[in-house]
């Protein structure tokens, strides 16, 4: 057990965190750049100095305990927030496991929606999602580098203004002319339906967090469908989701008969296609 003084909430406040976000964003960026010239295996590499990274681990820790929306929401083993001790201390469990974690069960939290019926959402303890945090810090640049540039939905720098400026660009009577049509896609029970082996197959990261994502899809899982889903209240799904879902913004060109089309543009499980009708 490490012991820390009376004045560890101080020792906290004065990490150097904006040294730590940098060193993080130059490993990110060189992920980054890594999978865009084709070599996955420096990524990989890069990806494991990021498990290691202990300003990496901190960050993680901070982001879940003091940032996050969620950060007041316990998950099954009631544990919220964390004292300073208990954060620090979740640095060294992350240091020694996190490229062999092994996820606890989930919290399952009843949703109601405006159908009348409820959503499940499934609540990662604190550890977790420190845990899924890390790992999205090492997984995210790598996909980025990969994901369509039609998608706006849960990636970093992008919002849903951003599609809604495109799709106004797109519909505006003065661009490409003023017949067009609108197709509007929603993917029904998209996180549910999510199969694992469309995310694995994907993912490019090392295997100690491969084996660690794969674990947290298993843990989530509908005994009905236990090779689908993702838990909708974990740190890591929107990505996973988004990696499962990128490149479906082309879809749309092969069933177009004839038309000129554009790519959809994609948030999250919603997308739109504007195509452009040829005058007959």
């Amino acid at each position: 057990m490490i012991r820390h003084s009376d004045n560890a909430s101080e020792s906290w406040k004065i990490l150097p965190w904006k040294q730590f976000r940098r060193n993080l964003f130059r490993l990110q960026r060189r992920i980054y750049k890594a999978v865009q010239a084709g070599d996955k295996r420096k990524a990989t590499s890069l990806q494991k100095l990021i498990l290691k990274s202990k300003a990496a681990r901190l960050l993680a820790i901070r982001q879940v305990t003091q940032l996050n929306a969620g950060k007041k929401t316990a998950g099954i083993d009631g544990k919220k927030s964390l004292t300073i001790n208990e954060r620090f201390e979740l640095e060294k469990l992350l240091q020694a496991s996190s490229n062999d974690w092994k996820h606890q069960k989930l919290r399952s939290i009843p949703i109601p929606k405006k159908d009348g019926s409820t959503r499940m959402l499934k609540i990662p303890t604190i550890a977790d999602r420190a845990w899924q945090c890390l790992a999205k810090y090492a997984l995210e640049p790598a996909h980025e580098a990969l994901f369509h540039a039609k998608s706006y939905g849960f990636r970093t720098g992008r919002s849903a203004h951003d599609a809604q400026k495109i799709l106004q660009i797109s519909l505006n009577s003065r661009a490409n002319g003023i017949k067009k049509r609108v197709i509007e896609l929603d993917i029904e029970k998209c996180f549910d339906r999510i199969n694992h082996t469309t995310i694995m197959d994907n993912l490019i990261a090392p295997k100690g967090i491969k084996t660690g994502i794969l674990r947290c899809l298993k843990t989530g899982i509908n005994p009905e469908f236990p090779e689908q889903a993702t838990p909708q209240g974990g740190v890591v799904s929107p990505l996973l989701a988004n990696i499962a879902l990128n490149g479906i913004e082309k879809v749309h060109k092969y069933q177009s008969h004839g038309n000129l089309v554009e790519p959809s543009i994609r948030y999250a499980d919603d997308m739109v296609s504007a195509t452009r009708c040829r005058m007959v």
